[in-house]
């Protein structure tokens, strides 16, 4: 299974430790990053307005709620403040949900 990388430090990140953040500040969205949560050892997670937690991406449900939410942001005239940071993240969430679909069709 595809191991989640953390933005900020580059180590494994397990689902339920990740988050995803970003901005939305004057109809932008940007900075998107995929993070450990901060705790007391770790302090990955960016100083962002908006987040999901990990473990809910990688569901089937929460990955379609995500694309909604942005589908819907655009509908509204937002506009993508950092696009690359947006691919960085979703590139890492697409591989999850791909091999996790096809898991399921080998059985």
């Amino acid at each position: 299974m595809s191991k989640f990388i953390c933005d900020t430090c580059g180590r494994d990140v397990l689902p339920v430790d990740g988050i995803v953040s970003w901005t939305r500040d004057d109809k932008k969205l940007g900075n998107f990053k995929l993070t450990h949560k901060d705790t007391q050892d770790s302090k990955c997670q960016p100083e962002n307005n908006r987040y999901r937690e990990l473990y809910t991406l990688t569901l089937a449900n929460g990955y379609l709620e995500f694309i909604s939410y942005l589908l819907e942001r655009w509908e509204d005239n937002f506009i993508l403040d950092d696009p690359k940071s947006l691919r960085k993240v979703m590139g890492q969430l697409n591989l999850h949900i791909h091999e996790k679909l096809l898991l399921l069709m080998e059985d």
